[in-house]
Parts: structure tokens; sequence; C-alpha cells
């Protein structure tokens, strides 16, 4: 499956985190699309986010532990993620394993989003910080019965995905060098996003390009247009 990737910002607020070494930042929202409330508290390489899943739910705490290297102040590298329950001290969840070089300048690095739109927050962390303009997420959807996150691979394999809840579509923009974009569709299908439609522009000079789309139909894919356009 291609997979470039594309910046996504999601978050309401900006972590200096270069010019407070051994400091957490706490950020708190009272859903899952909006975030606010900046604190800071004293922690050595955590950032915490606050965040409320669901109206039903206490408050969520995620910490982001993480090694930060002096001559780069400006990325994370995540080791894990410690989530707690409204008061909790101690996590009851830990997500770990992971090695994310984790940039700071796209916007906060862990955001909330409904990403199967079963009305639960979900949770995604940006990866790297990739050469082009496309960035990678690791992705963790809520089970809620069992109150934890479960990583969705399917998902870490879409390049930037924007979730409609309207339409219930995963919509992935990306780029491919200097001369070719595409969008990319994906529907939910038994717990799993599944790819059902593709446009492209492949550009042959400067204001002239071919699109074409084409569209999953009965297993197959059938393109349903293909034309050049000339930029006005």
């Amino acid at each position: 499956m291609y997979r470039p990737w594309v910046a996504l910002a999601a978050a309401t607020c900006c972590l200096l985190l270069g010019a407070c070494r051994g400091k957490e930042d706490s950020v708190s929202s009272s859903s899952p699309s909006r975030q606010a409330a900046e604190t800071k508290t004293k922690a050595a390489n955590a950032t915490t986010f606050r965040l409320r899943i669901h109206p039903t739910l206490p408050e969520y705490s995620f910490t982001l532990v993480s090694d930060r290297s002096s001559d780069n102040s400006q990325t994370l590298q995540v080791k894990r993620i410690e989530i707690r329950r409204g008061g909790e001290t101690e996590p009851f969840q830990i997500i770990e394993g992971l090695d994310a070089a984790t940039p700071l300048q796209l916007g906060p690095p862990l955001s909330m989003v409904d990403m199967n739109f079963d009305g639960y927050g979900d949770i995604r962390l940006i990866e790297l910080q990739p050469a082009g303009p496309n960035v990678p997420y690791l992705n963790w959807l809520f089970d809620p019965a069992s109150g934890r996150f479960v990583e969705s691979r399917a998902l870490n394999e879409i390049t930037s995905p924007q979730f409609d809840a309207a339409t219930r579509e995963i919509r992935s923009e990306w780029r491919d060098g200097p001369t070719r974009y595409g969008t990319d569709i994906y529907v939910y299908k038994q717990g799993e996003p599944v790819l059902v439609r593709k446009e492209s522009k492949e550009y042959r000079q400067l204001g002239v390009y071919t699109l074409r789309v084409s569209q999953l139909v009965d297993g197959a894919w059938k393109t349903v247009e293909q034309r050049e356009v000339r930029e006005p």
C-alpha cells in the first residue's frame, strides 16, 4: 500500500519544550476534538496531555516518556506512553516499545480524534518528521469493553488520515514527488478501514495534469474518470 506522509495539525496548543527541559506540559480537553488549558508541572522528560475521551468516563492522562537531546530540543524521542484515569497516580496501561522521533514544530505530538466513529476518542502520535511534507502517525483505538487503547496497524499505514464523522469516511491526501498528488478514500468494513476510491493528479507540464479516478466495484478496481485538466 502506498504510504507517503502528509502533515496534519490536529490540536490547539503549542508545546515549547526546548525552553523548559526537565518539566512536564499538561494539556486539558473537554472533548475528543479539542484541547485546552496548558499548565506546567515538574517532571523529567515527560509530557502529559489530559483529555476526556467520552462524557461518561473520567478524564484520562497520557504521559509521553521521552529522551530529549540538548542539540535538538524540538524533537521528542518518545519511548512509551503511560495512561492514567481520573486521579490515579499509577498508570493502568503503558504502551511500550516505541521509538518515535516526534517533532514539536508540527503541533502537539499527541492528539485525540474519534477515528472509528464509535463516539469515543482515540489517540495518535506523530511518528517522525520526514524529508518531505507528509507525516506518519501511530494510532490507537479506544476499546470501551476493556477501557484500554489498542494499536491500529491498518490506520498506521494510511497517509495523514482525516476523519469525517458525517460521511464516516477517512480521507487521505498525499504527495509523491513534485508532479504527482492524490486523495484516497477509506470506509470501515467489518471493523477495518478499506480503500474504496482513489483520485490522482499527475502533472505533465506546468498547469496541465491528468486526473484519474478509480473506484472499488464488486471487489475490483475500475477507472471511472480520466481526463486532462488545464488549470486556469
